[in-house]
């Protein structure tokens, strides 16, 4: 006769069980890919006036987030959650992630006002950025998993560095999301995704805000 499990084996025991039953609900078996969109927040017509801003493309030096990813996929894979072979892979659906968080960048600049260009001749801005994160994942939590409120994660990191009349500074800006799902559906990760973007667009805007009061004491000697 087996003897009684300790409370140690049956805490290891439910969290087995209460992974499986997350992988089960990610994906069923295998590995599958699920394609989402990003939507930009607050759309605006660039501005006709402004202070000028030249965001240069996006680096991407994000971590290789999954081996299974191959190299041809990589600028549009998120992320997603994968164990023991089974689980999700999260791409872009029209845009790579370098791509996209600049489409994010430069909306937020215009509607603080800035106008973007693609280059300028006199006095302006020049940003460029360095993509350190563009990820979602579903981290396994035994008690979210027990109380039916495990939580999808997304999150964005980019190091902006902006120049201008010979003054350089450097910030990183993030933004985080979370949705707690039932479903692995896109829907729920679109919510978390949308989430990361409006955090990290308020993000954005804090740091220019701060990078302009900065400058105005040189701008005025």
């Amino acid at each position: 006769m087996r003897g009684a499990r300790t409370p140690f084996q049956q805490g290891e025991y439910m969290k087995s069980i209460i992974t499986l039953a997350l992988l089960l609900l990610l994906t069923g078996c295998g590995i599958r890919t699920e394609v989402v969109r990003v939507n930009v927040p607050d759309i605006r017509v660039n501005p006709e006036q402004g202070p000028v801003v030249v965001v240069a493309p996006v680096r991407d030096n994000r971590p290789q987030y999954f081996p299974q990813v191959q190299s041809a996929a990589r600028a549009k894979n998120i992320g997603g959650v994968i164990r023991a072979g089974n689980g999700v892979l999260v791409e872009l659906e029209t845009s790579t992630a370098p791509d996209k968080a600049r489409e994010i960048i430069i909306q937020a600049l215009r509607n603080m006002g800035y106008r973007t260009a693609d280059k300028c001749e006199a006095s302006c801005t020049h940003l460029d950025a360095t993509l350190n994160d563009f990820s979602v994942s579903a981290p396994v939590n035994v008690w979210r998993a027990a109380t039916y409120t495990q939580q999808m994660l997304a999150d964005i990191a980019v190091q902006v560095t902006a120049r201008k009349d010979g003054q350089t500074r450097t910030f990183t800006t993030t933004g985080h999301g979370a949705n707690i799902f039932q479903v692995a559906s896109r829907e729920n990760w679109e919510i978390a995704l949308e989430r990361a973007v409006k955090s990290f667009t308020s993000s954005l805007q804090q740091s220019m805000s701060e990078q302009d009061t900065a400058a105005q004491p040189q701008a005025q000697d």
